[in-house]
């Protein structure tokens, strides 16, 4: 099943005569083969150089965690339509899995980790398939209160929902995420859970023993779901996307050693090295499993590692851990393709046309970021590595500092140093393709030395970030908020074009038109607040009003701050949009102790035609409950003009002309 990689092919063109003159061909020109041009990842050239490796690396799996440890220490696209909303995505054309899908028929929920205990569950194994893979029901002798995924249909007329079936989950696992469509539903879990980012993720010790399942559905007769294929993978969960019907999974695995022992004594290095030389390449590679059958999907050949002789190469000790990228095709039901790299990753980008896998690598003081680009197709073609100085940082929201726009990558990167008069830098990096080699090289950054302004004031951490096209809006933060609009149409010379200053920060910023942004943060109390900036004139943003929710709260938080997932948006017509917040409020007093609520506020931008004179506008709230499980958990859909909250695995609903009269919970 697996394909071996293909190296980036340079098309050289035949120069063909045209017009009058001799018929006479050309003498035949016999040019030598020339050796593929290498990138930063090289393909193994054996077996035997993949057991190498690995057992090379085990031995410095200690000092890889404590790098890892150093990185922690170093850094204290709305998906809309006419009818109805889908999950909002960083790209329009790529969909990401989320607890919540909808397709304008039925809701899909999926269980909150908080229903499963905890975290991390330690019982691990490669389990058999959770359902019959044979087409049988997987719904009907389950009862409805067992842990599952709820399907419900929805009545947009009357903002109601009904559950229709439910599909059984196993204890033991947590869903990361679904991916739905008219006839079929996707489902990813994993045995445990990280979270989205952090330096855990460079640490080869917790890949080992992981599992993740990708569970597929035919739900043409939605009230009997059946289970159309099941798929079992030894390895870590990292992240997905889906591109039409194609999924993309990407996931890590470290091989388990039999006695080995990673802090050794001196009279334990010997069982050391005889564990690691009994290793073999069948032991190392990862297993998976299709309908409950072991299936040879990757091999020493589909995998790559660091060419140590390239200028880029990690700095660090060699990793024990492979990172895998499988392509799941939904259509035939089966692994289009699958391919691995022998390096960390920290985070995840998918562009219209490519995978990037970003990776910290520092020594020191310094930091930088490594990213390797892949095709997104079933080929998994590897096209080439860069590096840029500084990291992404630890949030969510990461993948909002890199973008990609006709052929330009963009990057914003921070670095961190001693100074306390301004311990903080944050780095513009533009890099593109190279013509002649598989390789990411960068073609300008910012500050330079013909802009040398710092992007920030001294000790201003970075908050919000959002490309738009050929602008870039970052906000950055410690005791004010200024706004920096970057002009990036000269990709070859970047630079500050304007800058705002207000007060309280955006962490999240969602473009409403060319001239309209909208900014979701803190104010200076530390509740959530709202900001419209009128962008028209890119050298002079300016602020359009600013509101706080729920003024007199002892704290408030929103979800959507930090999980983009979270915050609904609809365009409804040239004028006017929709959106919607999830906001978490609590208050305190010497009478009634402390209360927790929670609530989905709903507003409008009104005016948009007109930047100048458009504002945010209240509607109403959406009540929830704080004790469920999983309460923290919000998502919302609009469907024409209903409304519908998920609160953790429940559902409440209102009309957004009446938000008054609610139903639920459903």
């Amino acid at each position: 099943m697996a394909r071996t990689f293909v190296g980036l092919v340079l098309a050289v063109p035949f120069l063909v005569s045209c017009g009058g003159g001799s018929s006479k061909a050309p003498p035949a020109v016999i040019v030598d083969p020339q050796p593929e041009a290498r990138g930063l990842l090289i393909p193994l050239s054996s077996s035997d150089q993949l057991e190498s490796h690995i057992r090379e690396s085990f031995s410095q799996a200690a000092t890889a965690s404590e790098r890892a440890d150093a990185v922690a220490l170093a850094a204290e696209g709305a998906s809309s339509g006419v009818g109805f909303t889908t999950t909002y995505t960083l790209e329009a054309s790529i969909d990401e899995h989320d607890v919540v899908k909808y397709n304008g028929n039925h809701l899909f929920i999926a269980p909150s980790l908080g229903m499963n205990c905890c975290f991390i569950v330690d019982d691990i194994v490669l389990p058999e398939p959770t359902a019959e893979a044979d087409g049988s029901d997987v719904a009907a002798s389950v009862p409805a209160s067992e842990r599952s995924i709820r399907i419900l249909s929805t009545d947009p007329a009357q903002a109601s929902a009904d559950q229709v079936a439910s599909i059984p989950l196993d204890d033991d696992r947590t869903v990361e995420g679904l991916y739905s469509s008219d006839t079929q539903l996707v489902s990813i879990s994993s045995s445990v859970w990280y979270g989205g980012y952090g330096p855990r993720f460079a640490d080869p010790l917790i890949w080992q023993e992981q599992t993740t399942a990708v569970d597929i559905y035919d739900i043409t007769d939605i009230s009997a779901p059946r289970q159309q294929l099941s798929i079992q993978l030894e390895g870590g969960f990292v992240n997905s996307r889906k591109k039409g019907d194609m999924v993309y999974l990407v996931a890590r695995h470290t091989p388990n050693v039999e006695n080995y022992n990673y802090y050794p004594t001196d009279t334990q290095l010997a069982a050391n090295q005889a564990a690691l030389d009994a290793l073999s390449v069948e032991q190392i590679l990862p297993q998976l499993s299709i309908n409950g059958e072991l299936t040879d999907f990757i091999s020493a050949g589909d995998c790559r590692i660091s060419d140590p002789d390239n200028e880029i190469a990690p700095r660090g000790a060699g990793d024990p851990t492979l990172t895998l990228i499988i392509a799941i095709d939904l259509s035939q039901q089966s692994i289009a393709n699958s391919t691995c790299y022998l390096e960390p990753t920290s985070g995840v980008y998918v562009s219209d046309n490519r995978i990037y896998l970003t990776q910290e690598d520092y020594a020191g003081a310094e930091s930088r970021t490594l990213v390797h680009s892949y095709s997104l197709s079933a080929e998994l073609n590897y096209l080439g590595s860069g590096s840029v100085s500084g990291q992404l940082g630890l949030a969510d929201n990461r993948d909002f500092r890199i973008n990609e726009h006709e052929g330009y990558l963009r990057l914003v990167t921070t670095s961190y140093n001693n100074n306390s008069e301004d311990w903080v830098d944050h780095r513009l990096s533009i890099l593109q393709l190279s013509a002649t080699a598989p390789e990411l090289t960068t073609l300008a950054t910012l500050p330079n030395t013909a802009h040398p302004e710092p992007i920030g004031k001294p000790n201003e951490e970075l908050y919000g970030v959002r490309f738009m096209g050929d602008i870039l809006y970052l906000v950055t933060f410690e005791r004010i908020d200024p706004l920096y609009v970057l002009d990036l149409s000269n990709p070859s010379d970047p630079l500050i074009a304007g800058e705002l200053t207000v007060t309280g920060f955006s962490d999240f910023l969602h473009p409403v038109s060319a001239e309209l942004l909208l900014g979701l943060g803190q104010d200076e109390q530390g509740l959530v607040k709202l900001e419209l900036f009128n962008i028209a004139n890119m050298n002079a943003p300016y602020s359009l009003g600013a509101q706080s929710i729920e003024v007199g709260a002892d704290w408030s938080y929103s979800e959507a701050r930090y999980n983009r997932h979270a915050f609904t948006y609809q365009p409804i017509n040239s004028s006017k949009d929709r959106f919607s917040v999830p906001v978490s409020i609590g208050y305190f007093d010497d009478n009634n102790g402390y209360s927790q609520q929670e609530k989905l506020y709903l507003f409008e931008i009104n005016g948009k035609d007109s930047a100048a004179s458009a504002s945010v506008d209240r509607v109403g709230t959406v009540d929830g409950t704080y004790d469920l499980p999983g309460a923290g958990r919000h998502r919302a859909v609009f469907h024409e003009d209903a409304v519908f909250f998920i609160n953790g695995t429940s559902v409440w609903s209102t009309l957004w002309t009446d938000p008054t009269q609610q139903n639920g919970p459903y």
